[in-house]
């Protein structure tokens, strides 16, 4: 209980007003299933999830303590130096849970409005902008080094309005996820396709950690399954 009370996540989102369900309470115990079962040893996260990875270590320890073995390896995280934190159109971190995401296949008129609803400054148009923005964060994630320069200068000097940046970064939007909105549509017409896909990643996923939880049974006196 205590070490899910301490999630970072969890009491973030207590402070956003979400409702403190089980579902949300317990899933670092998910996301720790599914790190330990699969016995992984290095784990990419980015560095807001690297507590979870810890906590699942933490989890992995108790449980050999409990029952004096060594079923689980401790993963260690590989975190990347530099990270992209993509932020939602209010200015949060973007998330399902705040409602506050750029969907990428949403259909072309519902992305657009949403690309528009970033929130700004009231800045008008001829005065400097502060490029530090969500909406010049987002646009930034979509620009080559020398356009962002280039944009950030027009910024900072006055007279770029909100509109066209954001406009542009609609189009941005939508031309660089263009490959795989149009993958989707393929694979919405082959439904059937798709399941088999699912299903087979399934029984993968069962034999790769048969073992693994055989083990922990077998340590915790409940027997293999």
């Amino acid at each position: 209980m205590g070490l899910l009370q301490r999630a970072h996540s969890y009491k973030d989102k207590l402070a956003a007003g979400l409702s403190p369900d089980h579902g949300l309470f317990a899933y670092p115990v998910l996301m720790a299933a599914d790190i330990l079962q699969f016995r992984s040893d290095l784990v990419p996260v980015g560095q807001d999830q690297k507590q979870h990875l810890e906590m699942a270590r933490d989890m992995a320890v108790k449980f050999h303590q409990a029952y004096d073995c060594e079923v689980f390896l401790l993963p260690e995280p590989h975190i990347l130096d530099e990270v992209a934190v993509v932020p939602g159109v209010d200015g949060r971190k973007m998330s399902k849970s705040y409602d506050n995401t750029l969907r990428m296949f949403w259909p072309e008129k519902q992305l657009r409005k949403a690309v528009m609803s970033v929130v700004t400054d009231s800045t008008p148009v001829e005065e400097p902008k502060d490029t530090s923005q969500t909406l010049f964060q987002l646009w930034s994630l979509f620009a080559t080094k020398d356009e962002r320069e280039e944009l950030f200068a027009r910024a900072r000097k006055g007279g770029l309005g909100y509109g066209e940046v954001k406009k542009d970064l609609a189009e941005r939007v939508l031309r660089a996820f263009a490959p795989m909105r149009e993958k989707r549509e393929e694979l919405a017409r082959r439904p059937d396709d798709v399941e088999d896909v699912l299903r087979d990643g399934a029984r993968r996923a069962r034999e790769l950690a048969r073992d693994t939880w055989a083990a922990a049974r077998e340590a915790a006196g409940v027997g293999a399954r």
